[in-house]
C-alpha cells in the first residue's frame, strides 16, 4: 500500500467517523432538547420543598479541598455562608498548602483548634489538626493535613464530615445562593439517588457582592468566550441527554452532591489517579449494576456553580491535558465495562461513547484534517470536495453550540443579555475553527502522560472575584 492509498484510507475512515459523530451529536441534541423542555415544564409547576421544615431537609457537608488557594479561598467560603439552606457544615481541607491559605482561613473566621475523634472509614493521609468555629450560624471546620493530592483531601473531608450527604467543590468556585435547595431535590424525590451533578458556568466576568453573584457580563477575552460556549454545550446538552439514560459518567469535581454511605461502599476517591471525579462515578455505576441494586445518578441543570476558567493558553493547555489524562485513567481502570450488556446503558452507550467519541477523538480529528489537506495539495481530491468537507465538519459543531446557547437563554433568561446571546452565537462560528483544534492538540499530549503525575494538583492561576 503506497502513501496515496494510505491517505485515501485515512480520509475514508475519518469521513465515516465524522458522519457517525455528527449523527450522535444530532441525536444527543434532540434528546437533550426534549428533556430540557420537559424540565422547563416541570420547573414551572414545581414548588421547592419547604426546607425550613426540619422534616423535609437533609443536612449537607460541603467539602472544599484547598491547595495554595489564598487568592480565592475567603470569597469562596463567604459565598457558602450565604447559601439558602438550613443545615450545612463547611469543611475546608488544607492539603499542605505552601502559601497562606491556612492562616487566612483561621484568622478571617476566628477558628479555634479542637480535639475530636475521627472515624476513618476511608484511607487518607495524616490529619495534623482541626479547627472549628460558628460563623453567621453555620459551622466551619478547617482541617490541616499532610499533602496527598485532591482525592486524598476529599477522602479526609468525608471522614471528618458529620452529615449523610456531602458536596465536593473547588476552592475557586462560587455556588448560587439557592443551588443547594435545587441540587438536593432528587435525593428528596427518591431514596435510590446516590449522586447528583450541578451545572457549571464561567465566572470570569462575574460581579460578586457579599459572596453573592449579582451580575454576569459577557467575557471580553476570546479564550474565555470559547470556553463559555464549550461549557454550555457540555453541561447543558450532553449531561442532560445522558441523564435520561441514567448513564452519566462524569459529575464535575467543581460541584457534585453525594450519598456518603454509597461513596464509602466503593472505597471513596481513588488517590493514585488524576480524574478522581469521573473515576468515582464510574465506580458507583459499576458497583450498583454489578450487584443489581437500584440506584440513580442525576443531573440538575438549574443548580448553578460558577468557576474560573483559564485566561491564558498555557494554563488552558495544562488543564486540558490533565483532564484528558484523568479520563483515560478512569476508562482504562474500568475497561471491562466496554460493550458489556450486564452494565446496561453505561456499558452499551455512555462508556463506548467516551472511548470512541471523547478519548480518541483528538487523534482522529487532527489526523483527519491533516490527511484531507494533504490530499488536496497532492491533487487527490478537488476543491469542491474540500469545501464540502469543511462545511460538513463545521455545520454540525456550530449547530450544537447554537442550540446549547439558545436553550440556556430559554431556560435561564437572567443568565445572559440579548446582546450577550448574539455575541456568543457569532463567536461560536470561530470556536470550531482554531480553538477546538488547539484543544485537540493539547489533549493529544495526554497520550504520552497518562501514567504520570498521579495525584498532583493542577496549576491554575486564580483571580480574586470580589
Amino acid at each position: 500500500m503506497d502513501l496515496k492509498q494510505i491517505i485515501l484510507f485515512i480520509n475514508f475512515f475519518f469521513l465515516v467517523y465524522m458522519f457517525l459523530y455528527a449523527v450522535y451529536v444530532f441525536l444527543n441534541t434532540m434528546v437533550a432538547s426534549f428533556q430540557l423542555d420537559d424540565f422547563s415544564i416541570k420547573k414551572s409547576h414545581m414548588v421547592y420543598p419547604q426546607l425550613n421544615n426540619r422534616e423535609n431537609y437533609i443536612p449537607i457537608s460541603i467539602i472544599v479541598p484547598a491547595y495554595n488557594e489564598e487568592v480565592t479561598i475567603i470569597s469562596s467560603i463567604t459565598s457558602l455562608l450565604h447559601l439558602r439552606y438550613p443545615k450545612v457544615e463547611i469543611i475546608i481541607v488544607n492539603d499542605g498548602s505552601k502559601d497562606s491559605t491556612m492562616q487566612k482561613v483561621r484568622d478571617h473566621f476566628e477558628l479555634k483548634e479542637v480535639k475530636r475523634p475521627i472515624h476513618k472509614q476511608i484511607n487518607c493521609k495524616e490529619i495534623k489538626s482541626i479547627y472549628e468555629g460558628d460563623f453567621e450560624g453555620k459551622q466551619i471546620v478547617l482541617v490541616d493535613k499532610q499533602n496527598g493530592g485532591k482525592s486524598d483531601a476529599l477522602n479526609t473531608g468525608i471522614n471528618v464530615s458529620r452529615y449523610p450527604l456531602f458536596i465536593c467543590m473547588d476552592a475557586d468556585s462560587i455556588l448560587e445562593y439557592d443551588s443547594l435547595e435545587k441540587i438536593v431535590v432528587p435525593f428528596l424525590e427518591s431514596d435510590d439517588v446516590v449522586a447528583v451533578g450541578g451545572n457549571i458556568n464561567v465566572a470570569n466576568q462575574a460581579t460578586i457582592q457579599n459572596g453573592k453573584i449579582v451580575k454576569i457580563d459577557t467575557p471580553k477575552k476570546w479564550l474565555v468566550m470559547f470556553q463559555m460556549i464549550e461549557y454550555f454545550r457540555v453541561f447543558l446538552m450532553s449531561r442532560v441527554a445522558m441523564n435520561g439514560l441514567n448513564a452519566n459518567l462524569i459529575i464535575s469535581g467543581a460541584f457534585g452532591l453525594y450519598n456518603k454511605k454509597a461513596v464509602i461502599k466503593v472505597g471513596g476517591y481513588t488517590t493514585d489517579i488524576i480524574g478522581e471525579d469521573m473515576d468515582l462515578i464510574v465506580k458507583l455505576h459499576c458497583y450498583y449494576r454489578k450487584n443489581k441494586l437500584p440506584y440513580k445518578i442525576e443531573y440538575v441543570p438549574d443548580a448553578f456553580c460558577w468557576t474560573q476558567v483559564p485566561e491564558k493558553v498555557s494554563v488552558l493547555k495544562s488543564q486540558r491535558k490533565r483532564w484528558h489524562i484523568g479520563m483515560g485513567q478512569a476508562l482504562f481502570s474500568h475497561s471491562f465495562m466496554f460493550f458489556r450488556p450486564m452494565y446496561g446503558t453505561v456499558g452499551m452507550i455512555s462508556y463506548p461513547y467516551f472511548v470512541l467519541f471523547e478519548y480518541i477523538t483528538p487523534i482522529l480529528e487532527i489526523l483527519g484534517i491533516l490527511t484531507v489537506t494533504l490530499s488536496f495539495f497532492f491533487h487527490m481530491i478537488n476543491l469542491e470536495f474540500l469545501i464540502f468537507f469543511l462545511i460538513f465538519y463545521m455545520v454540525f459543531n456550530i449547530l450544537a453550540s447554537w442550540i446549547s446557547i439558545i436553550f440556556c437563554n430559554y431556560l435561564f433568561s437572567d443568565s445572559l443579555s440579548l446582546k450577550g446571546v448574539i455575541k456568543l452565537l457569532a463567536v461560536s462560528v470561530f470556536e470550531c475553527i482554531g480553538y477546538r483544534q488547539m484543544c485537540s492538540l493539547f489533549r493529544i499530549g495526554a497520550f504520552v502522560g497518562t501514567r504520570k503525575g498521579k495525584h498532583k494538583w493542577g496549576n491554575m492561576e486564580r483571580v480574586s472575584m470580589e
